[in-house]
């Protein structure tokens, strides 16, 4: 049985979106980035890696098309990228509709690893 083209294409748009979201921390000037992550409270010493996260993860989720068990461990990683993302927004105290974008990314990480568990 085949799976159904949702769960080939959800970790496939997740990927790209990581690869977007790099590309557009990277375009963006880098003292805005740095206030944000600021405004936030991410901690200094893992700033420099969140690029890579985003990066790596989106390989990760296009291997799992092929090779489930990577596919899994990267989204199930996402899923808790996600969740602090999330959690830093309310702790920063932002509304809301703010937090929307992490807990809806970490929702699309917790459904692609569903359909990789499949």
């Amino acid at each position: 049985m085949t799976a159904p083209n949702w769960e080939r294409r959800l970790p496939v748009w997740l990927a790209v979106s990581q690869l977007l979201d790099a590309a557009a921390n990277a375009a963006l000037p880098s003292d805005y980035v740095e206030r944000h992550l600021d405004h936030l409270g991410v901690p200094g010493a893992i700033r420099h890696v969140l690029p890579v996260i985003k990066v790596t993860s989106s390989l990760g989720l296009v291997a799992g098309l092929r090779h489930r068990r990577i596919g899994a461990l990267t989204a199930a990683g996402l899923v808790a990228y996600y969740s602090a993302a999330a959690r830093f927004h309310v702790l920063a105290g932002d509304r809301l509709v703010v937090a929307l974008p992490a807990a809806a990314f970490g929702g699309s990480a917790a459904a692609s690893l569903l359909s990789y568990w499949r």
